[in-house]
């Protein structure tokens, strides 16, 4: 048996002690009695730590085989999905757009899904966005679609400083939302028809009979040198169809 391993041994035990005289402290052999237990309970701790494997200080892996319980990172940005990943002892392999901006880029896909199980989980990720602070639609005007014989417009301020970074499949963005604005439509004699207003978040939609016009927009959102800009189009409106046309107009 090795010193550690040995049995502590005291000359007087607690259930012992030596009574100290009346008026006077502890004495010399009781404090020396405490000390010693003391010390022997420091020396069983050090040994059953020593005697104790390294595995029981190392962490263990996610599952014996290597495998993780795989959480749902489809959504979630490069960097947060990094932490769950890790937390489940998971390893990530990117593909799909470069990564650029982990704060920023999303996850548009993974295998296996949430709650399977592997060692290796692969991520797709979506592109990092760099636009304009204003947009407008993306579709080709003027757009003609079977339904009431009408117009219908929307003002839209593009571009800005580009301060609007997202991530999204192609880089495509929710549809904006129009701004204020007049239009006034013009017939094919030079007489004014119609004019509507409409206000923010809301569209032009003026019920005309089918012909070609001119139509007059003015941005109540924007002016320049104090006077609302103002946009032309030219419109040919068939019967029993509508008619999207919006105005844009360009800013810095």
């Amino acid at each position: 048996m090795s010193r550690l391993a040995q049995p502590c041994k005291a000359s007087r035990t607690l259930a012992d002690p030596v009574r100290p005289e009346p008026g006077r402290g502890l004495s010399l052999v009781t404090l020396d009695t405490l000390l010693g237990v003391t010390r022997c309970l420091l020396v069983v701790a050090v040994a059953v730590l020593c005697a104790a494997p390294a595995s029981a200080f190392v962490r263990t892996p996610a599952h014996a085989d290597g495998s993780c319980r795989v959480p749902r990172l489809t959504g979630l940005t490069v960097a947060v999905a990094r932490t769950r990943a890790a937390h489940a002892g998971c390893r990530l392999r990117l593909k799909g757009a470069p990564l650029q901006r982990a704060a920023i880029q999303t996850v548009e896909r993974q295998s296996p899904g949430a709650r399977g199980r592997a060692a290796v989980v692969t991520v797709w990720l979506n592109p990092f966005c760099d636009r304009g602070a204003d947009y407008g639609p993306e579709s080709k005007e003027p757009r003609v679609t079977v339904g009431p014989t009408k117009l219908v417009s929307g003002f839209y301020l593009v571009g800005g400083p580009p301060d609007r970074r997202f991530s999204a499949p192609g880089c495509r963005l929710p549809p904006p939302s129009p701004g204020s604005g007049t239009v006034e439509v013009v017939n094919a004699s030079g007489v004014a028809v119609a004019t509507q207003t409409s206000e923010g978040g809301h569209f032009v939609e003026i019920p005309l009979p089918p012909g070609a016009y001119t139509i007059i927009g003015t941005f109540l959102d924007a002016s320049i040198n104090g006077v609302h800009p103002k946009d032309t189009e030219s419109v040919v409106i068939p019967a029993g169809h509508t008619v999207r046309q919006d105005f844009f107009l360009s800013i810095e």
